[in-house]
């Protein structure tokens, strides 16, 4: 009797544990579960942020690529930010004419509206943020006086893990935009309330929304607010109990690649090299020595103090007799007699009916891009009547009054980096010519011209002793 009852204590005993165990396998297998579950909702969140800030990216280098459709002769920038609700403007509409001074980067809203998409939201609901950097922001009056190729982003990137930085150890890595992802709100983050008839919601503030890093002290909320300075963006991949911002940027390598893939890119350039080179020439035209006093303007240096600025582009009496294409002519009207205070513009677009708004416009988003020579022979101190006794070739051949080089796109290893936020690499033509167009300024006679290949990409125009202006 006592064996038996020992025996049905055992198989009590044994099946509680059973019991037991199934339980620990059961609480284990849902706390497994729901790990699982967190980690794929996680990831799935991660996915969708990354999608909605790459069509977002997309959507910039639209409206850049597009922008000189909707105005010809205008740069390729990007567009203001929807900065507040302060000034009539609409729900995710760029703060145009209310964008900060130039060179001021400026952070708000993704414009979704003016750059035609739907209020993009990231995994948590929030609507997108943007950052422009003050050199790229298309602002009016207020947009930069040169954008091109060439021009510097205002922005570094800091990764939160590692410490790095994910982008701008270079100049021209630096982003010249921004777009975040703020996610679920951090530490005492406080979001106001969806309202009705808005796509996002009013009255937004960016520390609501835009995280700081502790360790850094980098705060994508604050930006310096002066002009033609670096700001710093700290982003993460991970789960940071308080940073959660996801950024994509937008470099000026993406522009210029996209810029370049139009069609019509490199005829609007050759058009404008054209149309400069007959300006050049027509300069000729107002000297008071008539028809056969055909002495152009000297050009003015390398090396310029902002090569931004229109004014900056201001001939060199006496020489040297290669350099970049001057727009201001003073030194040489002092020894010609001629009029005209500015070759470029104040081109007759009657003698040049190539030269109008839209092309003023587009040299001046260009202009450093533009070299000269002008030949001893019609150079502002050379006798009258011109005659051809000392002239320019072009690979050896033909005898030409003056020279336009146009250098094109950036080949590799030339830096054109500029002051004031970089070290001035533009001064050294090399950065811009190739063969011997690069030993400008100097005495080069010689100049060379050829199709554009990996090494060499030089568009040459050519002015002949009786001012007739073509490709060479």
């Amino acid at each position: 009797m006592m064996a038996a009852s020992n025996a049905a204590a055992r198989r009590q005993r044994g099946a509680a544990l059973l019991v037991f165990m199934l339980v620990v396998v059961v609480a284990t297998s849902v706390i497994l579960l729901g790990a699982v579950r967190r980690d794929a909702q996680i990831t799935r969140r991660q996915t969708d942020t990354r999608e909605v800030l790459n069509v977002a990216r997309q959507a910039l280098l639209d409206y850049a690529l597009l922008r000189s459709d909707r105005g010809d002769g205008v740069p390729f920038a990007l567009p203001c930010p929807d900065i507040d609700d302060s000034g009539g403007f609409a729900d995710g509409e760029a703060h145009t004419s209310a964008c900060g001074a130039p060179g001021v980067t400026v952070a708000g809203r993704l414009p979704w509206r003016t750059l035609g998409v739907p209020a993009l939201r990231d995994a948590a609901g929030s609507c997108l943020w943007y950052v422009v950097s003050g050199g790229w922001k298309d602002a009016g009056a207020q947009t930069a006086a040169m954008i091109n190729e060439d021009s510097n982003g205002a922005l570094r990137l800091y990764d939160v893990e590692s410490g790095a930085l994910l982008a701008g150890s270079r100049p021209a890595d630096r982003p010249v935009a921004a777009i975040i992802a703020p996610l679920q709100p951090v530490a005492a983050q406080m979001r106001p309330p969806s309202m009705p008839g808005r796509e996002c919601a009013p009255g937004a503030v960016a520390d609501d929304y835009l995280d700081t890093d502790v360790a850094s002290g980098i705060s994508n909320a604050s930006l310096s607010g002066i002009p033609d300075t670096i700001d710093v963006l700290a982003a993460t991949s991970g789960r940071q109990a308080t940073h959660n911002d996801r950024i994509a940027t937008v470099s000026r390598a993406d522009i210029a690649r996209y810029a370049a893939a139009r069609p019509d890119f490199t005829a609007r350039l050759r058009d404008l090299g054209l149309a400069a080179a007959a300006c050049v020439a027509d300069y000729a035209a107002h000297n008071p020595g008539g028809a056969n006093d055909r002495r152009l303007p000297w050009p003015t240096g390398v090396a310029l103090a902002d090569y931004r600025v229109d004014a900056s582009y201001d001939d060199t009496a006496g020489g040297p007799a290669s350099g970049r294409l001057a727009d201001i002519v003073d030194d040489s009207n002092a020894v010609t007699g001629n009029a005209i205070a500015r070759v470029l513009s104040d081109c007759d677009p009657v003698a040049v009916p190539a030269w109008n708004a839209s092309t003023a416009a587009r040299w001046s988003h260009w202009k450093d891009h533009f070299f000269y020579a002008v030949a001893p022979s019609f150079a502002p101190d050379a006798a009258v009547p011109s005659a051809c006794s000392s002239c320019l070739t072009v690979n050896g051949a033909g005898a030409y009054a003056a020279v336009i080089v146009f250098a094109n796109m950036r080949l590799d290893g030339q830096v054109r980096d500029a002051p004031p936020l970089d070290a001035d690499t533009r001064q050294f033509a090399a950065n811009y010519l190739e063969g011997a167009n690069a030993t400008v300024p100097g005495t080069v006679t010689d100049f060379v011209s050829g199709a554009a290949t990996a090494t060499f990409n030089d568009m040459l125009f050519c002015i002949d002793p009786a001012l007739v202006v073509s490709e060479c």
